[in-house]
């Protein structure tokens, strides 16, 4: 086992610090999370979008999403079997979703965006192919972090860390975790080392329930006690395991309990 005492480790929130300091130490973790990621793979089967900007979208959801369904799949030559969408937009979106025959369903996730629910039209056919959008605020006031932890190696560098925000709904203290990520040379067990702290401050702060979303690390957070309470794509994402074979990870949304 390594020596974690040979790291240091910082728990900043918004009693010790900027509401921009936060935002800074949390990006510096997202930027370790887009290295990490790019060891893994999107399925050839899902054609992924995150629309920027969103004024068309929001001003024809239907019409929008018709459009660049259709001409995904002129470009990959067959039909999709399904259409899924994540949104943080669903005030505006919704209505005209439904009209267009999606099925909503809304996110049991009271630390996150207010509207956030996802749609699907199609059944989900292994290989026939989905159409997956995207439309996350990602600067919603809820959502902003207001805590960052991290650990650092002997030279200063950043080893690993987590960032989430604390939110209190309906006299219930909930958390919405944006990232929990550890560099590729980080010693065994690091994530789980930040991950244990974390959960011991959230539960010091009256923390009941967690939520998260994650398309590559669902196996790490289950090993973490939480659960999956919404699938939105199955296999959308997989890592190439020591044996050549592909590890496949759904995006979903989960939840733990403190």
């Amino acid at each position: 086992m390594p020596d974690f005492n040979a790291f240091t480790s910082t728990f900043i929130d918004r009693r010790s610090a900027t509401q921009q300091r936060l935002r800074d130490e949390q990006q510096a973790l997202f930027a370790i999370l887009i290295e990490r990621e790019q060891e893994f793979g999107f399925n050839p089967d899902i054609v992924v979008e995150y629309p920027e900007p969103l004024d068309a979208l929001l001003a024809d959801p239907a019409a929008y999403l018709d459009a660049r369904i259709r001409a995904a799949e002129s470009a990959r030559g067959r039909p999709f079997a399904r259409a899924a969408i994540l949104t943080t937009y669903s005030d505006i979106l919704g209505g005209p979703l439904v009209v267009a025959g999606y099925r909503e369903e809304a996110m049991d996730m009271p630390a996150g965006p207010d509207n956030t629910r996802w749609y699907a039209r199609g059944l989900q056919e292994e290989g026939a192919g989905v159409f997956y959008l995207e439309a996350v605020n990602e600067m919603d006031e809820k959502i902003q972090p207001s805590f960052v932890f991290k650990l650092n190696g002997a030279q200063g560098e950043l080893i690993a860390g987590m960032s989430g925000s604390v939110w209190e709904q309906n006299g219930e203290r909930c958390a919405y975790i944006a990232t929990v990520v550890a560099r590729d040379d980080a010693p065994a067990g690091a994530g789980s080392q930040v991950a244990a702290a974390v959960w011991a401050y959230l539960r010091e702060q009256g923390v009941a329930r967690v939520n998260l979303g994650t398309q590559t690390a669902d196996r790490f957070y289950e090993r973490q006690g939480f659960r999956v309470i919404h699938t939105i794509v199955p296999r959308l994402r997989y890592r190439t395991g020591a044996d050549g074979n592909r590890v496949w990870h759904d995006l979903v949304i989960m939840r733990k309990d403190l």
